[in-house]
């Protein structure tokens, strides 16, 4: 146009700022922006300005550029004013933004729904749900509480702003507005699915469609988050199927979500067909389609089959997912050939991936690869500390743990929510109650820190595992918030172990009041009866299990030998090695009862004979893990076992003994911790 000699005027500029706006033509769209003020049309108009602000926001992120154009144009009206504003939150400017924003109410301009919708979005976004309720308030005033937009927003905001995941003030706001459209009712779908009211999502859902409401991408989405939560997947199913109709299972966030319903569910082949026909691939979908793959211990397939997909050129993020699905398996040679990978294609320093390498070799039970990691950067952040905190924590080593924590504040590193969550379990672990509680009242005075439902689980677990549990119970019922079934199960898990029935039915009737379907409360308090020799009480709750169709999760064990996962359940007989591993059994089950060991029929919660209990004991998967290593690994090689339950206290015992007649050291991982067991002691100190 400029060689046939036509002059550009403010449209034309305006048009080819905004096709400079982004990182690749952003060098061009600073040569417009030379020749648009040579020319002296930047006043020209104020489409040009607000096309400039996009170009310095959106193509290098230059907030301080952003803000001289503004300052700089002539001509405002409330489309540039809510640009800025939104351009300032989009950024983590927040408080520049609600600067703006009060200088706007002193202008000529009102503010209107858009620039509201901004605001409380990243109010919602940062978690500053006290800005929120001040904006909620300018919005019933100015008369803008019925607009859909700012009312779907604020629905958004008080769900995740919520610190005990409460949704009672987004219903609220969702029964105040007079019209409700696709995007309300998916927000407050989302508000419930977080505030973890699984049930409570699909009923919404269910009346949505009664209100001939067509629902979107965005709200199968969050619908089958909430049946990845459900013991029955069986509604899930039919709403993939509701997807492939509409067309919507291969969109990004709909399909993300059926391959962890599917992953959760243990539908391997279902959660790869669903990742197959995704239109993008992203970490989110290859992490979770590697974590079913890991979860069903199928090592193969969770590495060389989608490393193979990945091809060359794999990023950060990639290696990231690879180093979690290892984590996930506890594979730790595949997880030293990632980490060889990584080197050598020169991601050694990436901050994101020591992170996750910390991660890996921690759960794969290895806390001084993980230190060694953690002591090799360069640069840390608080995720970094956090990570090596948390391992140290679940691997017993609480001193340790503590000392980083003290370090990493003496040098200026500000804790989040999740480094006191990993600070409490280690006080937790170790029984370090006064610690624990001096840490727990500080988090919030020292930091602004609120504490959350696990915050408070954490002193719930450790008063219970301190067998305080009428302190506990006074804890609970002292909370700011009502308390969660994650918070009453931890407390009957403790009944459990201290034998407290008269609480442990409190909590248990608490839990299933609001869970009725899970099985885990059943189980525990099944346990419960057992250990008390309450036949008729267990069979009571397995008949009541039965009629409901709940499962109890099946326990097994793994180990890796060669890179390759063997997996164990109990009375397992199917090994190939199975007589072998036996034979070893029954030579183990004599010498550690010779060097003093007595089995624990207490956790056989069959009611068979004495003797039918101790062989039962024998055959649980643990053990047979460990019989098959003794007889596949030489001795100085640590063995390391994985259970996806927690570890049973005979087992816990027996590891000890068969630590000292074979001189082998034995690490086992189970749902909670870690347990290092050499010459007869274990790192838990018989504390969990």
């Amino acid at each position: 146009m400029l060689q046939f000699g036509i002059f550009p005027n403010e449209y034309c500029f305006t048009a080819s700022i905004r096709s400079s706006s982004n990182a690749q033509y952003f060098s061009i769209g600073l040569v417009i922006f030379g020749f648009l003020f040579k020319t002296g049309y930047f006043h020209s108009h104020v489409c040009v300005g607000c096309a400039l602000i996009d170009m310095f926001a959106k193509g290098n992120g230059d907030i301080h550029s952003v803000r001289m154009v503004f300052d700089k144009m002539r001509d405002k009206n409330l489309v540039t004013w809510t640009l800025m504003i939104t351009r300032y939150a989009q950024h983590g400017f927040l408080s520049d933004a609600i600067d703006l924003f009060c200088s706007l109410l002193v202008s000529e301009h009102t503010p209107d729904r858009f620039t509201l919708t901004s605001l409380l979005s990243a109010s919602m976004e940062m978690g500053f749900f006290s800005l929120g309720k001040q904006l909620h308030a300018w919005v019933i005033r100015s008369g803008l509480a019925s607009d859909v937009c700012v009312g779907c927003t604020l629905v958004d905001m008080y769900a995740k702003c919520a610190t005990d995941g409460s949704v009672e003030n987004s219903r609220k706001v969702f029964n105040s507005m007079p019209l409700h459209n696709v995007m309300s009712w998916t927000a407050l779908i989302s508000g419930y699915v977080q505030g973890r009211k699984e049930q409570e999502a699909m009923e919404l859902f269910c009346n949505m469609l009664h209100g001939h409401v067509a629902p979107n991408c965005f709200t199968f989405s969050s619908v089958l988050k909430a049946c990845a939560n459900l013991p029955d997947f069986s509604f899930g199913k039919q709403l993939h199927g509701q997807t492939i109709k509409l067309d919507l299972s291969a969109i990004n966030c709909v399909g993300n979500s059926l391959v962890n319903m599917y992953a959760r569910s243990g539908s391997t082949d279902c959660a790869r067909k669903a990742f197959s026909i995704l239109f993008e691939k992203n970490l989110f979908s290859y992490s979770t389609t590697i974590d079913a793959h890991a979860k069903a211990l199928d090592s193969d397939e969770s590495f060389n089959h989608d490393i193979e997909n990945l091809a060359v050129g794999a990023g950060s993020f990639t290696y990231a997912c690879l180093l979690s699905g290892a984590a996930c398996l506890g594979t730790i040679g595949r997880g030293e050939q990632i980490h060889a990978l990584i080197v050598k294609s020169g991601f050694g320093t990436d901050l994101c991936i020591n992170n996750a390498l910390i991660s890996m070799y921690s759960k794969c039970g290895i806390k001084e690869a993980a230190l060694q990691v953690f002591n090799d950067m360069g640069h840390r952040n608080v995720i970094t500390w956090t990570s090596i905190i948390s391992a140290l924590a679940k691997h017993g080593f609480a001193t340790k743990a503590l000392e980083l924590f003290y370090e990493m504040l003496e040098i200026g590193v500000k804790p989040n929510e999740v480094t006191y969550i990993a600070v409490l379990s280690a006080c937790s672990h170790v029984g370090l109650i006064d610690e624990a509680w001096k840490h727990f009242n500080s988090m919030h005075y020292n930091y602004g820190i609120i504490p959350r439902m696990e915050h408070y689980a954490c002193m719930v677990d450790l008063l219970g595992r301190s067998g305080l549990l009428v302190e506990a119970i006074e804890f609970i019922t002292s909370m700011p918030f009502d308390a969660d079934a994650l918070v009453w199960r931890t407390f009957l898990g403790s009944c459990r172990v201290h034998r407290n029935t008269k609480l442990g039915e409190h909590a248990a009737k608490v839990i299933l009041e609001r869970e009725p379907h899970d099985p885990a409360t059943y189980i525990l308090l099944s346990n419960l009866y057992a250990s008390e020799g309450r036949c008729d009480d267990v069979a009571a709750i397995r008949k009541c299990m039965k009629q409901k169709k709940l499962i109890k999760e099946t326990g097994y064990s793994w180990i890796e030998i060669d890179n390759q996962i063997h997996k164990f359940h109990v009375g397992d007989t199917s090994h190939p090695q199975a007589k072998m591993i036996y034979d070893e059994l029954d030579e183990l089950a004599l010498k550690i009862k010779n060097s003093g060991y007595i089995p624990n029929i207490d956790f056989v919660l069959h009611d068979v004979e004495d003797e039918q209990k101790d062989h039962y004991l024998f055959q649980h998967s643990e053990k047979i893990a460990v019989a098959f290593a003794l007889i596949s690994t030489p001795k100085p090689k640590p063995i390391r076992i994985f259970k996806n339950l927690r570890v049973c206290g005979d087992c816990h015992t027996a590891m000890k003994y068969i630590s000292i007649v074979t001189g082998r050291e034995i690490i086992v991982r189970d749902a909670y911790r870690f347990h290092h067991v050499k010459n007869g002691k274990c790192s838990c100190n018989d504390y969990w």
